[in-house]
């Protein structure tokens, strides 16, 4: 029972270090040496488990299932041989000649290993049982096994050469794999000579081993440092969008939103307007008066002045509206909610500012308001046309008041 200790240990441990890429666990789709690396697993994974079976069976002398059980024991140990070799030419990546060498290699170990077990039904060429259970062995199994060391031994070679032009991380994961062929060389060699101990399964598990810490866990560390990259990069990316948004959806020199906000915005009214929903808005229309004196004799530096405090003011006082600057002395206050239910206390309060200023020599904004009419008003700019009407009727009172 010692011999099937071995494998099923072998088995557990198989199971817990190469699970995630056997039940397919974060696993990367769409790479061609990683699909056939699961295959390679799930192959070795039928061979511990068959090996474990054939020594319960051997110590219980069951003929029927020792035989059947010694027939997929080959089975299984060709197909992780094969499944290796194409793990390792995909892997590589490499479409010389010697490649395509070692794939017709690994189809003629196929068949021949097929063809022999076939045969050993009729005719015992690969091993035999006796009746009372003995397992025997004959000259087909030191062919099959032949076969195998020479298949381990060229995917090494191949991999060395294919060393020799790798570097880093790359260069030490090819050496990993020509590691799992000289330990398989060795085990398969030991395996010829002691037929009795799970010699081909001790090798696999020292080579899964080894492949699990220097190509899986190292792969692992490289995806996960990329996709931080990538998440950074992102990252990056979004504030650079954010900060082009902010920089088309805001004024420079005031700090309010643009124009192009406003239209956007507009447009989104009107959407609705012609939706028929029904709204509770207005639109106020703000205008600095005598910016273009100020600009004439102070300068426009002073004037960029005059247009920021005026934005200051009309923000001040409709501090939960969104405030636009529409054009150079010309900006646009969107009431809603709050600022809508307070709307004609608020703009006393600001004509009362603006006369305020006005008789203090200080900036001056006139302004003009006009509600959303639903059953009247058909498009946004509407409610804007009156607002903006307003504002010139306000503006020529003011300039009255001046003289």
């Amino acid at each position: 029972m010692t011999y099937s200790v071995i494998s099923f240990l072998a088995l557990i441990v198989h199971l817990i270090i190469q699970r995630d890429a056997i039940f397919q666990k974060n696993n990367r789709s769409g790479v061609p040496a990683q699909k056939e690396y699961r295959r390679f697993l799930l192959s070795t994974l039928s061979f511990f488990l068959v090996d474990a079976l054939w020594g319960v069976f051997t110590s219980l002398r069951w003929v029927s299932l020792i035989y059947a059980d010694t027939v997929l024991f080959f089975a299984t140990m060709m197909l992780s041989v094969i499944f290796w070799t194409r793990y390792v030419i995909i892997y590589l990546d490499d479409t010389g000649i010697f490649s395509k060498i070692l794939f017709i290699m690994v189809i003629v170990l196929g068949v021949l290993a097929f063809v022999a077990l076939v045969i050993n039904f009729f005719v015992p060429v690969v091993f035999w049982i006796d009746q009372s259970g003995g397992y025997h062995v004959d000259n087909a199994r030191y062919l099959i096994y032949l076969l195998q060391i020479a298949l381990f031994f060229l995917t090494t070679v191949y991999t060395l050469v294919v060393t020799t032009h790798s570097y880093g991380a790359v260069r030490r994961r090819h050496l990993t794999i020509c590691l799992f062929g000289v330990s398989m060389m060795v085990m398969l060699v030991l395996q010829v000579f002691f037929e009795m101990q799970p010699m081909y399964a001790i090798g696999c598990l020292i080579g899964l081993c080894l492949l699990h810490s220097f190509i899986v866990s190292d792969e692992k560390e490289e995806y996960r440092q990329e996709l931080e990259q990538m998440l950074q990069r992102e990252k990056e990316h979004t504030r650079e969008l954010g900060t082009a948004m902010r920089k088309i959806y805001t004024d420079p020199l005031t700090g309010v939103k643009s124009k192009q906000a406003y239209l956007e915005d507009g447009e989104r009214f009107n959407r609705r307007i012609k939706a028929g929903e029904t709204m509770a808005f207005a639109v106020a229309v703000f205008d600095v008066n005598d910016l273009k004196d100020i600009n004439d004799t102070l300068g426009h530096d002073t004037g960029d002045i005059w247009i920021y405090t005026a934005s200051m003011l009309i923000t001040e006082f409709f501090a939960h509206s969104s405030v636009y600057r529409i054009g150079g002395d010309e900006f646009v206050a969107i009431l809603e909610g709050e600022d809508y239910a307070d709307r004609a206390l608020m703009l006393a309060s600001f004509d009362k500012q603006a006369e305020d200023n006005l008789r203090g020599g200080r900036v001056v904004v006139s302004s003009g308001m006009s509600e959303y009419r639903p059953n009247a008003d058909t498009d946004f700019r509407d409610i804007f046309d009156r607002a903006d009407k307003k504002m010139y009727l306000r503006k020529r009172r003011l300039k009255a008041l001046r003289h």
